[in-house]
């Protein structure tokens, strides 16, 4: 198994926004740090956040 070295780091984001992160990371059966790593890796992918 390959071991990942991780670092904690605290964002302040808008209520509503961490509200709108917890449900999306609800919805897609993840933590809210696997969703954020998840739109991370797949916007570097893409080479952008937009479509």
């Amino acid at each position: 198994m390959v071991e990942i070295k991780k670092k904690k780091v605290t964002l302040s984001l808008p209520e509503v926004t961490n509200e709108n992160l917890e449900l999306l990371a609800k919805k897609s059966g993840m933590t809210k740090s696997g969703l954020v790593n998840f739109l991370v890796n797949q916007a570097n992918e893409n080479g952008t956040i937009y479509k």
